[in-house]
């Protein structure tokens, strides 16, 4: 067995050499991983920093071998040498303590000649909490990789080329429980390792507790977490309801009268869409702070409990007939420039914010190489019109669609639309402007456009009809139940001023979305309005 350690955490230095349970963490994580008898060793770097680690290791009488600070693979080469090609190894790392020998020895026999690597943990989906997790694979495998992965992004994970060109196995934990969803057991941020000490400094035996004894501790500490539901089996799991970030970092909304939160509502904004079972987060490098803001509250506590959307900046300066160059290294920096403030090595999808950025040359290549580094795991577009959904539908590489979808908006209805969206069920579709940017939700504050070529006051007063007609709390429970109700929609964008919006944007979320026959009634009774008032963008002032 190999931890991997080193002392150069950006988010808790020295985390390591903390002292939890009476020793510092990296030790407490090694000797509960061997707690069966299983050989082990910790694998750090030869940086001078992490010298105080590695005697402090070896003097705890657990064996380190070092190497470099930007290649853990070629660190866990240096530590198997001695290894026969068929023997097995698991890989832990030293934030996460939960895992014992118990654990270590069910996931190493999992491991055959056929199946050269296995995993567990580090789903959303899995009944247990972050931080159980560890992988195993064979020693050949391990060697394959260092000699074929080249990509920084390859030699600082360990195992990416494994799973990527020989196997990739994620197992059921042995045990899971209901309670321990959406609960968080890693140590990578001050928050954790106090969490950690409540836990760990009430057990008499710290390095023989069952893993599962102390999921269950964490359990009774944190006390239930809430769910959301989820579509369909892709990757990103994403919830049905997901957390617009425009808000976050820019006063945004036509219904909006406080303004931008300052950076302490923004981090509690996030927090509570993370402890709401909201997944993700979605936000844009053009959203003012609100990258900066998300990647703050990231490294405070909630990386592994929030994925992120983000959208490149619109490359308006690249024209049609640049040289593919030109639009590649525009996609670049923009890419850079959100990973850099949301201090994060890729997302869980990387979009375009503008349909025809899609095609301008060059941009849609630079997508495509960050999905294959690993830099984002779907990338797409944010798209306004039907025409510009059904000109990429036959894209194989679009994975992921944003689109504009409300209580007055027939558009993406049309026959044409349906049957393109139908021949790509693989796609991710998320909803944005269910609120219409509250104009749907609000009340006299709600400033609606002048050219909107409705009668307002008659189309809420057939908007409030309706929820009473239909049995729904409010006209929010009415507009998101509308548009969940449509089942090629995998999840609705919501933004949110404040923790408490969050907390009902959730519960709403949670009841039962209209049947086709309400949404035929919502159709049959509101007008369908002008592009002017679906597209913000050509909205007139008053």
């Amino acid at each position: 067995m190999v931890l991997q350690s080193r002392l150069s955490s950006s988010r808790l230095p020295a985390k390591g050499m903390l002292s939890l349970a009476g020793m510092p963490v990296v030790v407490l994580a090694a000797r509960r991983a061997a707690n069966t008898g299983t050989d082990t060793v910790v694998a750090t770097s030869a940086h001078p920093d992490d010298d105080v680690l590695a005697s402090t290791v070896a003097s705890a009488g657990v064996r380190v071998v070092r190497g470099s600070l930007h290649d853990p693979l070629a660190r866990f080469i240096g530590a198997t040498h001695d290894l026969a090609d068929d023997d097995v190894v698991v890989r832990l790392t030293a934030d996460n303590v939960f895992p014992d020998g118990a654990l270590v020895d069910h996931l190493a026999g999992q491991v055959t000649a056929e199946a050269p690597y296995a995993r567990i943990g580090g789903s959303a989906e899995l009944d247990v909490p972050y931080g159980v997790a560890a992988e195993a694979f064979l020693v050949s495998a391990l060697r394959a990789a260092d000699r074929e992965a080249r990509t920084p992004y390859e030699r600082e994970h360990v195992t990416p080329w494994i799973r990527s060109h020989l196997s990739d196995r994620q197992l059921e934990p042995p045990v899971q429980r209901p309670a321990w969803r959406g609960l968080r057991s890693t140590i990578d941020t001050f928050d954790d390792f106090v969490r950690a000490s409540r836990v760990l400094g009430a057990v008499e035996a710290p390095v023989e507790v069952s893993w599962v004894d102390l999921c269950d501790r964490l359990a009774a500490l944190e006390g239930p977490r809430p769910r959301l539901a989820t579509r369909g089996g892709d990757e990103l799991r994403q919830s049905v309801v997901i957390l617009g970030a425009v808000q976050l970092g820019l006063p945004y909304g036509a219904a909006n009268t406080s303004g931008m939160p300052d950076a302490d509502e923004a981090r509690a904004v996030l927090q509570a869409a993370a402890a709401s079972g909201v997944s993700h987060v979605d936000t844009a490098r053009v959203y003012g702070e609100s990258e900066a803001r998300v990647g703050g509250a990231l490294r405070r506590g909630l990386s592994e409990q929030l994925g992120v959307v983000t959208k490149l900046r619109p490359l308006d300066e690249v024209p049609t007939d640049a040289d593919p160059g030109w639009g590649r290294a525009a996609a670049e920096a923009s890419i850079a420039e959100s990973l850099r403030a949301l201090d994060l090595d890729g997302v869980d999808a990387l979009l375009v914010h503008r349909a025809a950025d899609w095609s301008r040359p060059g941009v849609r290549d630079a997508l495509v190489e960050a999905r294959r580094a690993g830099r984002a795991r779907r990338i797409g577009i944010s798209l306004s019109a039907p025409d510009e959904l059904l000109a990429v539908l036959g894209d194989p590489e679009l994975g992921y669609v944003q689109l504009p979808f409300n209580l007055l908006d027939r558009r993406w209805l049309a026959p044409a639309v349906q049957d393109g969206l139908a021949a790509r069920p693989d796609l991710l579709i998320t909803v944005r402007s269910a609120y219409l940017q509250g104009l749907l939700t609000g009340g006299a504050q709600a400033r609606w456009p002048a050219n909107a070529g409705v009668d307002v006051a008659e189309t809420m007063r057939i908007v409030d009809e309706l929820v009473v007609a239909l049995g729904r709390s409010s006209r929010a429970d009415l507009a998101l139940a509308y548009v969940l109700g449509h089942r090629w929609v995998s999840s609705v964008v919501v933004g949110a001023e404040t923790p408490a919006q969050v907390r009902d944007t959730a519960d709403l979320a949670r009841r039962e979305p209209l049947r086709p026959d309400e949404q035929e009634l919502v159709r049959t009774r509101l007008p369908e309005p002008s592009i002017d008032l679906l597209d913000p963008s050509r909205w007139v002032t008053a």
